[in-house]
């Protein structure tokens, strides 16, 4: 499943890969969107815990591990904020990112909502 993905500026989901992950998981879909969203949303609240501690080791290990899941569903725009956020990390400036975080924030609620359209809920 390594396809590049062509991240448009706006793209929220990228088609091809939700719907080659949809066929492939065909009845556990439903249940890995659930978990995912569940675990994206606790993911920028341990974000949120990594910045207020200044903490770039534990946010780039909790922006790639969302990065990571994002990609394998083609949620390009929370992919893309996670590996800005990563960038920051590695470079060791994660108390400047607060801006970014909540950018993440509303990019989760974003991926719901689309997904939610795409499955008719």
């Amino acid at each position: 499943m390594n396809k590049t993905c062509h991240v448009s500026e706006h793209e929220i989901i990228n088609d091809e890969q939700f719907n080659d992950m949809r066929d492939l998981l065909e009845d556990d879909f439903a249940d890995l969107i659930q978990t995912y969203i569940t675990d994206s949303q606790a993911r920028v609240e341990k974000l949120r815990h990594a910045h207020i501690n200044n903490d770039n080791t534990s946010g780039f290990e909790i922006a790639h591990t969302l990065k990571g899941a994002s990609a394998s569903l083609g949620a390009t725009l929370l992919m893309k904020l996670s590996g800005q956020f990563q960038e920051a990390c590695r470079e060791h400036n994660i108390k400047d990112q607060a801006p970014l975080i909540e950018r993440l924030s509303l990019a989760v609620q974003d991926v719901e909502r689309e997904i939610n359209q795409r499955l008719g809920q």
